[in-house]
């Protein structure tokens, strides 16, 4: 955003006691708002000594910022010593609050404003802040699973829920932990509890698919014994696709997910509408617990074309 008249050198700004609270006049808005909101949300408040509206906002706005804990900053900028910015975004009336990320003006509003209403805008705001670094820690957690690091993995998850308590992605991971440390239960009980709109969530849809999966071993023990004896019976009847589903559920049970798949893939090839397509729908299921960027649900999906549409 090109701001005429303003450049880059920063001078001392007063802090009133806590750094997310900083004052600026036109010379350093560029650095202090639009360079700094590169790195952190700013939300810059307009007022005037003798706009008493403006005394009874920036309170507010002060208190429900410095509870950000750093993810938002407040710029206060006295339009009466530094009009210039004012009039530039022509800013007609004050109070005037206007929020800046990554060097552009976001959202904003005028006038006094309902505490509930002003929570809102600045949690909407800090939350810009968060969602990259959010999204990098989901990641970083389920590297931890998949490293069988359960421990880090729950600790990552737990904080990105002190941050965002509804993140969904957070909270089906956390679940997943919960079943990698055999506390069905509990991670039942976070699954059960997600609202409606968490079937648009991928990792929501495959954590749940692994729930029952793991409930299903839990109240359906697995022996090898009970593999050797459906291998047996499949190589006495190949195309007997019950025993081979059976199997490929035990396999998925097992953590033999490759295998599983596999499995599935043959009946599919024999006989892709039997049973209801209950094979391609089993299929779906493991697809959904590795997740779309799996490198067996990628590959897993290429047969699968190649046999329905070939």
């Amino acid at each position: 955003m090109e701001i005429e008249g303003f450049n880059n050198n920063s001078q001392d700004v007063s802090m009133n006691g806590n750094s997310v609270i900083i004052e600026v006049i036109t010379e350093n808005f560029m650095s202090d708002v639009i360079e700094r909101s590169k790195e952190t949300p700013v939300i810059v408040d307009f007022w005037a000594p003798w706009c008493e509206p403006c005394k009874q906002l920036t309170p507010v706005i002060e208190k429900i910022v410095k509870e950000k804990n750093g993810n938002v900053i407040l710029a206060k900028m006295n339009i009466d010593e530094s009009p210039e910015v004012a009039q530039q975004l022509k800013i007609q009336s004050i109070p005037a609050v206007m929020a800046f990320n990554d060097g552009q003006p976001v959202d904003g509003f005028i006038g006094v404003q309902p505490e509930k209403n002003i929570a809102e805008f600045i949690n909407k705001i800090s939350s810009l802040n968060n969602s990259s670094a959010i999204e990098e820690n989901i990641i970083a957690g389920k590297k931890y699973i998949d490293d069988g690091d359960i421990e880090t993995a729950a600790l990552v998850f737990s904080e990105i829920l002190k941050i965002e308590p509804e993140n969904i992605s957070a909270k089906s991971m956390l679940a997943r932990c919960l079943l990698r440390s055999d506390q069905i239960d509990e991670a039942e009980d976070i699954i059960n509890n997600l609202p409606a709109n968490s079937e648009n969530n991928q990792d929501f849809v495959s954590v749940r698919s692994e729930v029952e999966v793991f409930k299903n071993v839990k109240n359906n023990p697995i022996s090898n014994e009970q593999e050797d004896e459906l291998r047996r019976n499949i190589d006495k009847n190949p195309k007997n696709h019950q025993i081979r589903i059976d199997l490929a559920k035990l396999l998925l049970a097992k953590g033999e997910n490759e295998n599983a798949i596999n499995e599935l893939l043959k009946i599919i090839e024999f006989d892709p509408k039997w049973n209801d397509s209950a094979a391609r729908k089993q299929l779906v299921e493991i697809f959904n617990i590795l997740g779309n960027e799996d490198i067996l649900v990628i590959e897993g999906r290429k047969k699968l074309s190649s046999m329905l549409f070939s």
